[in-house]
């Protein structure tokens, strides 16, 4: 009896030791949705147009995103004469991606322009860009791609002229960012 004592005691242990040698077993699984990326394209610079003040005033001007044409503050005012008469009106730009989709797009805060002297004697003074707003033909102030995955958006803003400005040429770039939101 001794003997099928220990035989049965070996036979446990070895059976103990088999069930703790199986490792146990799982299926994970991943996925993963591709979209189509987001590109944006300028169609229209932002022009403040062709401009005048008052002496010893400065002025603003501002171009709504929703319009064209502009408001004029402070002794600021629209001027046109011949060739070099310009009408203002917003930046407009296109976006594409995935259709049916919400997207978010970043303005910098303000923007320098840079100006050219129209007289050789005198020095144009950087210009402030600021108050830079958007308005999306998708959804106003919360852009949405159509069902297409197409978009526009237009970007108005205000240009600040300080008094007794000489006639320059301005010009300014700006970054606009779009990323799904």
């Amino acid at each position: 009896m001794r003997g099928a004592l220990i035989l049965l005691t070996a036979w446990l242990a070895a059976l103990a030791s088999t069930a703790q040698a199986r490792p146990a077993q799982a299926v994970g699984v991943a996925t993963a949705t591709v979209i189509r990326p987001l590109s944006v394209v300028a169609k229209a610079d932002m022009d403040f147009g062709t401009v005048t003040h008052l002496p010893g005033t400065g002025g603003t001007v501002t171009v709504s995103p929703a319009a064209s044409g502009a408001s004029y503050g402070g002794g600021a005012s629209a001027l046109c004469s011949g060739v070099s008469c310009t009408t203002a009106h917003p930046a407009q730009f296109a976006v594409s991606g995935e259709p049916q989709r919400h997207y978010v797009i970043q303005l910098p805060a303000t923007v320098l322009a840079i100006g050219t002297a129209t007289s050789p004697d005198t020095t144009a003074p950087p210009l402030t860009i600021s108050g830079l707003t958007l308005r999306s033909s998708g959804g106003g102030s919360n852009p949405w791609l159509d069902a297409a995955g197409q978009d526009e958006f237009a970007v108005g803003g205000t240009i600040t002229l300080p008094a007794d400005l000489p006639p320059a040429h301005y010009h300014a770039s700006f970054a606009v960012m779009v990323s799904y939101s």
